[in-house]
């Protein structure tokens, strides 16, 4: 019995340890989903692949460092096209923010995008360093 209750304390002990060193930081948070509230019909969905050339795994909101980065964006195809368009573009991302990014074409027919940031707001929940 001695022995569980050891154990039990040693996962809580690594278990607390782990809450610890997850405290938020001044990491930025971007957001390629395009918001339905908006009327433009130049912008679409953006898909944050990669920063600075390390690939993400999330698909709706990324985590990442402030300061100058470049990020590689993927859009969907247009109408007559299969392949998704994808396109590094240079960022500046503040501390402790929360982007909603989309890419907007000036045709509807038009494979090329520039990024546009379509919100920014104060991440209420951030650590600024």
């Amino acid at each position: 019995m001695k022995r569980i209750v050891n154990t039990l304390a040693l996962f809580a002990l690594i278990g607390l340890s782990g809450c610890a060193s997850m405290k938020v930081t001044d990491t930025s948070l971007l957001d390629g989903r395009r918001e339905m509230g908006r009327a433009d019909m130049k912008l679409y969905p953006v898909r944050i692949v990669a920063i600075d050339g390390n690939y993400t795994v999330d698909r709706d909101t990324v985590r990442a460092e402030p300061g100058q980065r470049t990020l590689r964006l993927l859009a969907a195809p247009v109408a007559g096209f299969t392949q998704p368009v994808e396109k590094d573009v240079p960022f500046t991302i503040e501390p402790c923010k929360r982007y909603y990014l989309a890419a907007r074409r000036e045709a509807p027919l038009r494979q090329d995008f520039q990024l546009v940031v379509q919100q920014v707001e104060d991440r209420l929940d951030c650590v600024k360093s």
